[in-house]
């Protein structure tokens, strides 16, 4: 069983961690996993064996997703073409029994045009499935919501939800989910067990901004509250110009006990031994803050008005372990670090975190 997922990470790495787990987990029954890559190439990313194709890459300009950059300029018709038509020559190649568009119809409205071309060349010659995450970006406009259900009706035979629907449903963030309710299956949360660590236990506060350019408020924040107590604090810097942003904070530190270095594959090994995680809160870094069980400092990310990341931190701060920060001063952040050291890592949950292994499953089983 053939399995080709296709992604495009604008900014950051999470849309494509994610389908490495996922592709992970078919290998782990059995199949044969294949993902198609269209976003920039992310260098501390371990793939582990599963083979991964990249078409032409492309990232958003800043916070704004219609507008697409290549390496080298602003995207152009004859740049997309090129994307559309390499789609098509690695799906003939591969000639996969399913395909998984990760977020589209519900979301890379900018890309539509690949997507679709892709579409119908897989149309009757494969299954074809979208995988979304557990909270999406809310749609302001009903056209686009009705855009999106009238594709899944066209197009697709299921939605793969990674979430868990006790924690929160797709109908939080999604209108018109009555329109394709039918093909709707909640997959649980996609992690991967956290890895055993060699660090031991640590006193260290762990700040993660994850492996793009957002969340640089909440570094220097971070850098002025490390210089208000002994504790030492360690700060992950994402983004390509990740060591050019390690310098910059380096030199507003001054004597504060902090270390100040590039994201690295370790971030879950330290994570397990810190004494407390400052974080944005992503998905993937949702995942890693419920297996991992310490004390948790969510900052849910305002940038660019997105509302993706409040509304998970609203269900998220209900949960045993998880410490909201709303405004992020410096002192407020050393207080609420203090304070949820002091609580301890909170009770077990019950969220389900087996989604790679069930939609493996649910592939596999067409």
């Amino acid at each position: 069983m053939k399995v080709m997922l296709v992604v495009t990470s604008l900014m950051g790495a999470g849309h494509l961690q994610r389908t490495l787990i996922i592709a992970r987990a078919i290998r782990a029954v059995g199949g044969d996993p294949v993902i198609v890559s269209g976003g920039r190439p992310i260098p501390h990313l371990e793939t582990g064996g599963v083979v991964v194709e990249h078409i032409p890459s492309l990232s958003a300009d800043g916070f704004d997703y219609s507008r697409m950059m290549t390496p080298d300029d602003v995207v152009d018709d004859v740049y997309l073409r090129s994307r559309a038509a390499r789609l098509v020559e690695l799906f003939e190649e591969h000639k996969p029994d399913a395909l998984v568009t990760e977020l589209f119809p519900f979301g890379r409205r900018a890309l539509s045009s690949e997507f679709l071309t892709l579409l119908a060349q897989a149309k009757g010659k494969a299954k074809i499935y979208a995988s979304i995450r557990d909270v999406l970006e809310p749609k302001r406009k009903q056209k686009r919501a009705e855009e999106t259900s009238f594709r899944l009706r066209r197009w697709y035979d299921g939605v793969l939800v990674h979430g868990d629907p006790a924690l929160i449903g797709l109908e939080a963030t999604w209108p018109l989910v009555r329109n394709f309710k039918n093909i709707i299956r909640y997959t649980g949360y996609v992690a991967e067990p956290s890895p055993p660590s060699n660090l031991g236990s640590s006193d260290e506060v762990l700040v993660s901004v994850g492996g793009g350019v957002i969340g640089r408020n909440l570094l220097e924040t971070a850098v002025e509250a490390a210089g208000r107590g002994g504790r030492a604090w360690r700060l992950r810097v994402g983004g390509a110009d990740a060591e050019q942003e390690v310098q910059r904070l380096q030199l507003g530190a001054g004597d504060a006990p902090v270390i100040i270095e590039a994201a690295a594959s370790d971030y879950r090994a330290r994570l397990a031994a810190c004494a407390c995680s400052v974080s944005l809160l992503g998905y993937n870094t949702c995942t890693d803050l419920l297996l991992a069980a310490r004390p948790s400092v969510i900052c849910p990310m305002r940038e660019g008005d997105e509302r993706e990341q409040r509304i998970r931190a609203e269900a998220f701060r209900q949960l045993s372990g998880f410490h909201q920060l709303d405004n992020a001063s410096p002192e407020e952040l050393s207080d609420l670090v203090e304070t949820a050291i002091a609580a301890g890592p909170g009770e077990p949950h019950n969220v389900k975190m087996d989604g790679a292994a069930t939609t493996a499953k649910l592939l596999i089983a067409g």
